[in-house]
């Protein structure tokens, strides 16, 4: 079984709509532990096939998620998860990083989690009212969202948005008419545009877990259900993920702000640990590049060839790299070939045409360089004509050259 990540396609919005009333108090949670396991079985069902996992779940509060199996049948062993990051232990000894939320974990986020994070809310008392027979308190937040919270568990029971659509909604309960110890269990059901799904939690040892999490759209449906449930002294530490997230938050904030010796600092942190992030090696690339530093940049765009050969931008800028430093030419334009091959993008033609200027072929160059010109964006064509103006020189041509630096003069002059 291949680990499905995400949810179901069309389930990719959060159950509930943040609000925040400041100065407001949160409702008490009905959750008191921070980590616990459960034997778990993972059920994926479409209109083909119908596959599943059995293990032992493991979470941390909010958000670390491990997931272990001894199924002689899957090529891992171990899937942990933090935030919307994941590492998947191979029987191999194998470590693989996934850059978004596994199914198991992304489904108790967005369902139990998101229940949990109900209460956390700051949202404003608004009266008392029963639902379903159950006596409640109704409070409301600044984006009009409505909550419905159980009087004695501080359970959830109803949720609407701000138009009044049910979000979740109470579908069923049960007390202990034995032991007197109030409800055992309440079922849920939630409500989507392109999916809906229900939640079915129940008290044992004294807390509240989930025992089903079921999600469901015209396609297929996730089951998880959950049994044996026990509180772990010793939190879930992923370090890995932790330094892989730091890594890539200020990774990607340093790109923002073009701060390059910083994308390199960060980025090559997060290489140190996941060698295979391609994105990566992009940044990494364009950031030593635009510091002048063209080995650093033609060895990053050597390593994403290594990892996705067939990426027509990669081989683009590698060629293109070689071209700024005079380097490997024909192999340059080798490059730039299979690049305007896969896709005869303006700006893959103006490196190939560049390519042959550079090695006195201008026959080819002016063929390349003007069918760019054909298909360039304005944003592309200062370079092309820059290349153009080049080959005219080149071929003593004054007429066609003084020609294209007009059309230089009137783009930059148009800014």
């Amino acid at each position: 079984m291949k680990l499905k990540t995400g949810l179901l396609t069309a389930m990719i919005g959060l159950l509930i709509i943040s609000c925040f009333a400041i100065g407001q108090a949160a409702v008490p949670s009905f959750i008191d532990y921070h980590t616990a396991s459960a034997d778990v079985t993972w059920r994926y069902i479409n209109t083909i096939e119908e596959q599943y996992v059995k293990g032992v779940f493991t979470v941390s509060l909010p958000d670390k998620f491990s997931l272990r199996t001894n199924d002689p049948t899957l090529n891992w062993q171990k899937i942990n998860g933090y935030g919307d990051l994941t590492a998947v232990f191979t029987k191999s000894g194998q470590v693989k990083y996934i850059y978004e939320s596994v199914q198991p974990f992304s489904v108790y986020q967005t369902l139990f989690g998101e229940l949990i994070g109900a209460n956390s809310r700051a949202i404003t008392y608004l009266g008392d009212e029963m639902v379903g027979g159950r006596p409640v308190a109704r409070y409301q937040c600044a984006e009009m969202s409505t909550y419905w919270i159980d009087r004695e568990t501080n359970v959830p029971l109803r949720i609407t948005d701000e138009s009044g659509y049910n979000i979740l909604s109470l579908r069923q309960y049960q007390v202990d008419a034995d032991h007197k110890q109030g409800v055992e269990f309440f079922t849920l059901a939630v409500r989507r545009e392109n999916w809906e799904g229900t939640i079915r939690i129940g008290r044992s040892g004294g807390h509240w877990f989930p025992m089903e999490l079921k999600v469901s759209d015209a396609q297929s449906e996730i089951v998880i259900s959950f049994q044996n449930w026990r509180l772990d002294e010793q939190p879930l530490s992923f370090k890995d993920l932790e330094q892989l997230e730091h890594a890539l938050d200020h990774g990607r904030a340093a790109v923002e702000q073009g701060d390059h010796q910083q994308v390199i600092r960060h980025y090559r942190q997060l290489l140190n640990i996941d060698p295979f992030y391609t994105p990566a090696y992009r940044e990494l690339a364009y950031s030593y590049g635009s510091i002048g530093n063209y080995l650093g940049a033609v060895e990053s765009y050597q390593q994403w060839l290594m990892l996705e050969p067939d990426h027509p931008v990669a081989m683009n800028n590698l060629a293109y790299t070689y071209m700024l430093t005079r380097s490997n030419l024909s192999q340059a334009i080798g490059l730039a070939y299979q690049a305007v091959s896969l896709e005869p993008l303006a700006c893959f033609l103006d490196t190939l045409g560049y390519g042959y200027y550079l090695v006195s072929d201008y026959e080819k160059a002016l063929h390349y360089l003007l069918q760019a010109e054909e298909k360039a964006d304005e944003m592309e064509l200062p370079e092309i004509y820059g290349h153009l103006i080049e080959v005219y020189e080149a071929i003593n041509d004054p007429a066609h050259a003084s020609s294209y630096r007009d059309k230089l003069g009137e783009l930059t002059f148009g800014e």
